[in-house]
């Protein structure tokens, strides 16, 4: 009987350990997307148009016509060029003439309600050519930077989002000749049920000691 008393003591304590882990809520997520992937993120073929993102001049003014690049484009795309290779989540995009320095806004937008929109976050990491200048949030910079085309570059925002359409802009410095964004990111917020479920274990946990006691003294 002592056996049986350790063994129900166990379970209580593996079950506490259990719901103490999951005190952190889970996040959920809202969605956002890479760059050169279609509506099922699935990623996008040679010259296949961006629908995304749209990119803006911001030295002429304009939308910019662009187009996806992969490997298959050869340079700049590794392993013929400097920029990354390919891989299965995003694609490098960009403008499809641009040989002169000017400053380009790859923007993307998402939608937020009241609570995720008072919860939100952003993690990613992002690669330019030639130079991430900022990242923007509804208009608002962030802080967040990029060096160059050959290398990933993790940022985070972490707040001034809105209820309703959001706008994240990257703002690429070119200096000349071919340029391009590269994006990775995922969009996440607690949820109301993560507690619910940490609610749930405790109440297991109650249940497995009172069983305890409960053996203690019909057996003991």
């Amino acid at each position: 009987m002592q056996i049986r008393m350790v063994s129900l003591a166990a379970v209580a304590v593996a079950m506490l350990a259990g719901t103490q882990a999951s005190a952190a809520p889970p996040p959920g997520t809202f969605e956002t997307f890479n760059t050169g992937v279609d509506d099922s993120h699935n990623v996008l073929a040679e010259g296949a148009g961006e629908t995304h993102y749209t990119v803006s001049d911001l030295w002429y003014g304009g939308t910019v016509p662009q187009y996806v690049e992969t490997s298959a484009h050869g340079y700049p795309i590794a392993p013929n060029g400097p920029w990354l290779g390919d891989n299965s989540l995003s694609r490098w995009i960009g403008p499809t003439d641009q040989n002169s320095p000017f400053y380009y806004d790859y923007q993307t937008t998402f939608t937020l309600t009241s609570y995720q929109a008072a919860r939100a976050f952003i993690n990613g990491r992002w690669s330019t050519d030639d130079y991430g200048f900022d990242i923007l949030i509804n208009g608002q910079s962030t802080g967040n930077w990029a060096g160059e085309f050959s290398n990933w570059y993790n940022f985070s925002v972490t707040s001034g989002f809105v209820t309703g359409t959001n706008t994240l802009d990257f703002i690429v410095y070119n200096t000349g000749g071919p340029g391009g964004l590269r994006v990775e990111m995922g969009g996440s917020v607690p949820e109301p049920a993560s507690w619910a479920m940490m609610l749930g274990g405790f109440g297991l946990v109650g249940g497995a000691m009172r069983s305890r006691r409960k053996a203690a003294v019909s057996f003991g």
